[in-house]
């Protein structure tokens, strides 16, 4: 789990695309940025700022929060676009970043960039489903209410 001098190299995602990437939902994602494969347990980071979409109940933002290996990379096509969940093709020339073994963490606040960043921290890989979500993310999701469950079990699970 470790690069860059024994950190953790890390990534910011907008939500809601952190949280469908470490549930397994997202396989794909598209970037313009060319890089090098295998990349093992890149650690998924929600953006503290929700510019795609506005603030969504029942998510954290800032924090890191899952893991997963990008074990390919390839030009991004129209038939990446259902597992990159996006309803268009890219204004610009992308590449499509094939996502496996994604992993919910414990989350931990991070402070993102736009690029590569890394951290140090002992990561606690937790089950992917609801009762270790809301165990462990209550404290820092928007609007921890009965809606914002709701919502996020009607999402996800």
């Amino acid at each position: 789990m470790t690069d860059h001098e024994g950190q953790l190299k890390c990534l910011s995602f907008q939500e809601p695309y952190a949280t469908l990437i470490i549930l397994g939902h997202k396989t794909i994602e598209c970037r313009t940025r060319s890089i090098q494969t295998p990349i093992k347990d890149l650690v998924v980071c929600a953006s503290k700022t929700a510019s795609a979409y506005y603030p969504i109940d029942g998510l954290a933002y800032g924090f890191a929060i899952g893991l997963v290996d990008v074990v390919d990379r390839e030009p991004f096509t129209k038939g990446h676009r259902e597992a990159a969940m996006m309803s268009r093709m890219p204004d610009k020339k992308s590449n499509a970043w094939k996502l496996e073994n994604a992993r919910l963490i414990k989350p931990f606040p991070v402070k993102a960039t736009a690029s590569f960043f890394y951290v140090e921290h002992e990561i606690e890989v937790l089950s992917t489903n609801r009762q270790a979500y809301f165990e462990h993310y209550s404290d820092i999701i928007v609007n921890d209410d009965n809606l914002a469950t709701e919502s996020i079990e009607a999402f996800f699970w």
